[in-house]
């Protein structure tokens, strides 16, 4: 049986389609992993998610997904001001423009994804986790840094069980060999043996118009394989978050000292 992990979807529901059409993926025989970030920015979170569902209830021993930071603050619905403001930079008016088109409410989906998508998922060689991780036991591991983090896998210090991951949108698949070197960027379409220990990202930055890539595992080695993707956002959000932080961070103080007078 084969094994087929897909970073980073954004909504991008037609590109995800056309992958798994070029991987030949067989239902109920292949197995799916999708590794989170099903929502925002793209324009289709609304049809990604019900593809989901279905596929989920036909195919549940052969389809699991986790949980990224994107659906994670779908399920916190913070009140924070800094964390409402954040989720508007990246990607939740799409979010609810693909919901209210539908005349649907992505709030109603929370439980779902709360049973369904798990914070990490693991296979007998590998595991996957939608961020970054530092300890081999995700349980060792914070909830921020599993989930939201995007510096720790670039630094490279993870040597443990072998941990494919997304989130960071690469210009390329890349793995982490535990060394603190850069990462070595990996090839497509060329079969190559599955790395025991370390972490691979498989986030190359659909939504940005890079690509939406897609791993192969058969036993113990693997391809990468792709489809083009389309530019639905020019990566200025992040930019925007710096600012969103430092006017918060304004506002708290400024709130301190009217208290203090």
């Amino acid at each position: 049986m084969r094994t087929i992990i897909v970073g980073d979807i954004h909504g991008c529901y037609r590109q995800f389609i056309t992958l798994l059409r070029k991987v030949h993926y067989k239902k109920n025989k292949d197995k799916l992993i999708l590794l989170g970030d099903l929502m925002d920015r793209g324009p289709s979170s609304y049809e990604m998610l019900q593809w989901a569902i279905k596929w989920k209830e036909e195919n549940k021993d052969h389809f699991f997904m986790i949980r990224g930071n994107h659906e994670q603050m779908i399920v916190e619905q913070s009140k924070e001001l800094e964390r409402r403001l954040i989720w508007r930079a990246v990607g939740k008016t799409a979010t609810i423009r693909s919901f209210t088109k539908h005349k649907e409410h992505m709030e109603d989906y929370i439980p779902w994804i709360l049973e369904h998508m798990p914070i990490y998922h693991i296979e007998d060689n590998f595991q996957c986790v939608h961020a970054a991780i530092q300890e081999e036991d995700f349980e060792k591991n914070s909830l921020d840094l599993l989930v939201k983090d995007h510096s720790w896998s670039k630094k490279n210090c993870y040597s443990g069980k072998l941990t494919i991951i997304g989130h960071t949108p690469l210009e390329a698949p890349t793995y982490y060999d535990g060394s603190q070197s850069p990462g070595i960027l990996l090839p497509y379409h060329e079969w190559k043996k599955l790395p025991e220990k370390g972490a691979l990202c498989l986030d190359t930055g659909c939504v940005y118009g890079r690509k939406l890539t897609a791993m192969v595992i058969e036993e113990d080695r693997y391809f990468l394989e792709y489809v083009p993707g389309v530019m639905y956002t020019d990566g200025s959000s992040e930019k925007y978050i710096k600012y969103i932080k430092k006017f918060c961070t304004f506002l708290k103080k400024l709130q301190q000292t009217i208290q203090i007078r």
